[in-house]
């Protein structure tokens, strides 16, 4: 078993910046809002659950003018009404993907691929029984996990419908990232392990992209996901005390939040074995969002330590097998 990180989130993202991306994206969401904060139907629409099509849900809170369901199905949240097809498209080429990248993303750089993403290769590799695998990683960003992966002797490949972030992949790591919407992209391969790292939540139909990725699977081959927790300790401080986080609802973009029940519900759906499920979570410094001393720190961390060991961590990490 690989062991877990204790991560600091301001190590990760400062505060600074957690509110400057926190700003901006609450900013250019706006105008998807009319003057009474009501959303426009030009840009939502109501839908059943995009997880199991259940179409009985609750209000469990409403945050930045969007409001989160949870289906009384699968247990999962969504948003309700439900963002259109192509209007998250038009935010990212409006300059958000650069943004995050900007702001988030390069300033834990070390901490993400050092880190981060060796624990990911590792934790798959030793799931996974075959040397040299051949990987897809959807949604890859910048590649760094895919150079990670690799750099251990791995086939890779990429898939990301940001420009920037197929091209940085290639000119840094020399990497084929495939350029557009893994659902409707044509593949010429199958693949060992196929990732989708904080991608399925972005997503209008999630599920039809786990049945793509299962049709691209070599025999015993896995795919590995990880999403926002439905189940979590911050979710359930916010139906108790609502305010605005500066991440795990990252309204606008973290549309759906994902049930132990669906998991399961997913796995059996396609017959696939679950190696393991695992809770990653920064909720308490989510919740307090203040940096302490080191001793504070520490113990904030090791709270959140239990937390993920309960599964009750705001992100789920799902192994499932072929």
């Amino acid at each position: 078993m690989n062991k877990k990180i204790k991560l600091d989130l301001f190590k990760l993202k400062s505060k600074q910046d957690l509110e400057g991306v926190y700003r901006f994206f609450k900013e250019s969401t706006a105008k998807w809002f009319d003057s009474n904060q009501k959303p426009k139907s030009e840009y939502f629409h109501i839908r059943e659950c995009p997880l199991c099509n259940a179409d009985t849900s609750k209000e469990v809170f409403e945050i930045d003018g969007f409001s989160y369901h949870k289906c009384l199905s699968c247990q999962s949240l969504y948003t309700k009404p439900h963002i259109r097809d192509g209007v998250l498209n038009t935010l990212y080429s409006d300059g958000m993907y650069q943004v995050y990248q900007d702001n988030l993303v390069k300033n834990g750089k070390e901490i993400r691929k050092g880190v981060l993403e060796e624990r990911k290769y590792s934790q798959i590799d030793s799931l996974l029984d075959k040397s040299s695998p051949t990987l897809l990683d959807v949604g890859c960003g910048g590649g760094t996990f895919l150079d990670v992966c690799k750099q251990h002797g791995w086939y890779v490949e990429g898939v990301d419908p940001s420009p920037t972030a197929s091209l940085t992949a290639l000119e840094n790591y020399q990497i084929n990232v495939h350029h557009g919407d893994f659902n409707k992209i044509k593949f010429n391969k199958t693949f060992d392990v196929i990732t989708l790292w904080g991608v399925l939540e972005h997503m209008s139909d999630p599920i039809s992209a786990i049945k793509k990725a299962k049709e691209l699977l070599n025999e015993n081959g896995m795919i590995v996901f990880e999403v926002p927790s439905a189940d979590c300790f911050i979710s359930e401080y916010l139906k108790k005390y609502n305010f605005s986080p500066t991440r795990y609802i990252e309204s606008g973009r973290h549309n759906i939040f994902f049930s132990r029940v669906i998991i399961g519900g997913i796995a059996e759906k396609f017959g696939l074995k679950i190696e393991l499920i695992e809770s990653n979570g920064l909720d308490i410094q989510t919740v307090l969002l203040e940096e302490f001393d080191t001793k504070i720190t520490e113990k904030i961390l090791k709270i959140q330590d239990t937390l993920n060991d309960l599964l009750l961590g705001d992100h789920y990490r799902v192994f499932l097998k072929k």
